[in-house]
């Protein structure tokens, strides 16, 4: 959960997973579904790019880079669903608590290196339909979209010798909550009229 104070003082709570967060989240999944233990500190999956480049393993090394992005052409990240609720706490009611729902969608990108890439590739794939690794996922508020692509060969040429590369992504949606509590309106005048003259001119006390 993230706490974003802006400068009238109101603070936005959001559990969105930032790039770091959901990376957190798949790279020890992905341990599992690769048949490590998921506190394991092996080397096989890896967060992004190392600095020097891509790759800089060694060519009979297998090694999985994930990287997520997040995916903007769906409607589903569009749609919010608002509603105001009591803020908790508050007796006087002097703020009501304004909560948002909506769906992120994140690509998840799986590239493998290394002899067993095509095998990691698809027992990864084949994961993904296990209601285990789901379950964890839906824990953290993501789901992936089960219309998996098949992971695609493409080997890449580095000094002369071919490496074995092999790539796997899939959409996944996040379910994010956010809240923020704003003041209710302290007062309003209600004045009635008629053509011939006021009517009335009474203020209304919020809270």
């Amino acid at each position: 959960m993230s706490n974003t104070q802006y400068p009238d003082n109101t603070v936005l709570s959001s559990d969105a997973l930032s790039i770091a967060g959901i990376g957190g989240v798949l790279q020890p999944l992905t341990l599992g579904m690769l048949g490590q233990q998921q506190s394991s500190t092996s080397n096989l999956v890896r967060l992004g790019w190392p600095s020097e480049g891509a790759p800089f393993q060694q060519r009979t090394e297998d090694v999985c880079y994930l990287l997520c992005t997040e995916f903007d052409a769906d409607d589903y990240d569009q749609i919010r669903d608002r509603v105001m609720v009591p803020t908790p706490g508050d007796t006087e009611g002097l703020t009501v608590t304004e909560q948002d729902a909506y769906t992120r969608v994140w690509r998840i990108h799986w590239i493998f290196y290394g002899p067993n890439s095509w095998d990691n590739a698809r027992m990864l794939r084949s994961s993904l339909y296990q209601d285990y690794f789901c379950q964890q996922l839906a824990g953290k508020g993501l789901f992936p979209v089960s219309a998996y692509p098949r992971p695609v060969r493409v080997p890449e040429n580095r000094n002369g010798q071919w490496i074995e590369r092999v790539d796997f992504e899939c959409q996944m949606y996040e379910f994010v909550q956010e809240s923020i509590a704003v003041q209710t309106v302290e007062s309003v005048e209600v004045v009635g009229n008629i053509p011939t003259g006021q009517v009335f001119d009474t203020t209304v006390e919020g809270g």
